[in-house]
């Protein structure tokens, strides 16, 4: 049955998922599907189609990427994308339209917002009023977002400006391919009370619990889900993240991300 408005949405630890609910609520009528589950699956045909996502190394995420090289959306009407981010965008919408273009769909606009950062390899999370502000600006961008998209705005691509882009495009291409192997970093410390969620969190269930213990299989993400939602925090990539903050969305709960078929 086709529906009039979906959204599909790749979010690990909530900033993507809580920016698709309120855009799909600003919009009205407009059905959310985690595109973990679309990946696998049948598209819901619709003649409005938004992908919200957050921006991995200036750019789409994996999962992201290749669900748009399987994806038909050629009868759509009207296809966006909504990218939220921690740093700068890179060439994250030119990106996504050069894909759908290789699907014979077309990207009518895509925006960029900033959340909290969530990669604590990198950094530590803002501190809360710092995040605090960030959401507020967040709603309200994501108002102007849903009100541009309701008029059908066109030519609207929020990337990061030249000549900037082309050094962070540069930068994307010689690390991203090497993101599925990264998990070999991840080490378990002895704290860990094998309630087996950080399985259930991963995306594209590239975790297996053996002995109790999660084995990480080298398709990974990076999107750090395992690492975020693990209750003791027993999950390290390896010497980067000792000491640091964990961060969710506030709104949301890890069972939000539990999209595995048990």
């Amino acid at each position: 049955m086709k529906t009039n408005s979906v959204i599909y949405w790749f979010s690990a630890t909530g900033n993507s998922l809580a920016v698709a609910e309120d855009l799909a609520a600003a919009l009205g009528e407009t059905q959310l599907v985690p595109i973990p589950q679309a990946i696998k699956g049948v598209l819901q045909p619709a003649e409005r189609i938004g992908l919200v996502f957050p921006v991995y190394v200036f750019g789409l995420p994996l999962l992201v990427r290749d669900f748009l090289k399987r994806a038909s959306f050629a009868n759509a009407k009207y296809i966006y994308t909504v990218a939220t981010m921690g740093g700068m965008a890179g060439s994250v919408h030119r990106e996504a339209r050069a894909l759908l273009k290789n699907q014979g769909a077309i990207l009518n606009a895509g925006w960029s917002l900033s959340m909290p950062s969530n990669y604590p390899p990198l950094s530590n999370p803002p501190l809360p009023e710092k995040q605090t502000a960030l959401f507020e600006k967040s709603v309200r961008k994501v108002a102007e977002i849903a009100e541009k998209i309701s008029g059908s705005a066109t030519g609207i691509f929020e990337d990061t400006r030249l000549p900037l882009g082309w050094p962070l495009k540069l930068v994307r291409r010689i690390s991203i391919e090497k993101f599925p192997d990264l998990d070999e970093k991840f080490v378990v410390k002895q704290n860990c009370v094998h309630c087996g969620l950080c399985a259930k969190v991963c995306p594209v269930e590239n975790i297996r619990i053996v002995e109790g213990k999660p084995v990480w299989l080298h398709h990974c993400e990076q999107c750090m889900a395992c690492l975020q939602w693990c209750p003791p925090q027993a999950i390290e990539f390896g010497s980067a993240t000792v000491g640091r903050r964990r961060y969710h969305h506030p709104r949301h709960k890890a069972a939000d991300f539990c999209l595995r078929k048990e």
